[in-house]
């Protein structure tokens, strides 16, 4: 398979409509759907993942892997199928929020745990999710900005109002709720790090 160097991983949340996500949404080369098939305006679809108890349609031939275990979710699946065939590819995701809470929680959950470069494309904003590492992002000068961690880490950021200096993140709520002052953010974690920001301003 020559698997394209972006993928949209799309699960079964609020659906990309928004002009942040369908501008993400057009950066990939093609797309892998949870239990689903692609919304309007999607790539091309690579394969259908999921245990089939939430599809509502036929799939195409040749299209659809199903896996019967129940111990994960069928992002869970999803991404495993995607290490497997296209191990190279960056992965985004999509409408992994906006319904059940507990799904969002659990979805975040399993994308953190790749500790990979990847995007969580919302209807609300964008969580960049970072390795353990130096970075730099771009940011929008007084918009909010929100650095979570899922473990203990300690965190140094630069270009925010309120300094962040070798931050022990100890609770998700640790280093929220900050606000960018410079174009440009430098961060440097010990841990796999998401960082939240808004499409507006708040």
């Amino acid at each position: 398979m020559n698997a394209p160097a972006r993928i949209a991983v799309i699960a079964n949340g609020a659906p990309p409509e928004t002009p942040g996500e369908r501008a993400a949404l057009a950066r990939c080369g093609a797309c892998v759907c949870c239990d689903r098939l692609p919304p309007e305006g999607a790539p091309p679809l690579l394969q259908v993942v999921g245990d089939g108890d939430t599809l509502r349609a036929a799939v195409p031939p040749g299209f659809l892997h199903r896996e019967s275990e129940q111990e994960t979710c069928d992002l869970a699946k999803a991404i495993r199928w995607c290490r497997r065939h296209a191990p190279g590819a960056r992965l985004d995701y999509f409408a992994v929020t906006g319904r059940r809470e507990d799904h969002t929680l659990a979805n975040l959950a399993h994308i953190y745990e790749t500790a990979a470069r990847a995007a969580v494309l919302t209807q609300a904003g964008r969580f960049d999710l970072f390795p353990a590492g130096a970075h730099t992002l771009p940011a929008r000068p007084g918009g909010a900005v929100s650095l979570i961690s899922l473990r203990p880490q300690r965190v140094t950021a630069r270009g925010l109002a309120w300094p962040v200096e070798g931050l022990a993140l100890e609770s998700l709520w640790r280093a929220t709720l900050n606000r960018a002052a410079a174009p440009e953010l430098s961060l440097v974690c010990e841990a796999p790090l998401f960082v939240y920001q808004p499409w507006s301003a708040p």
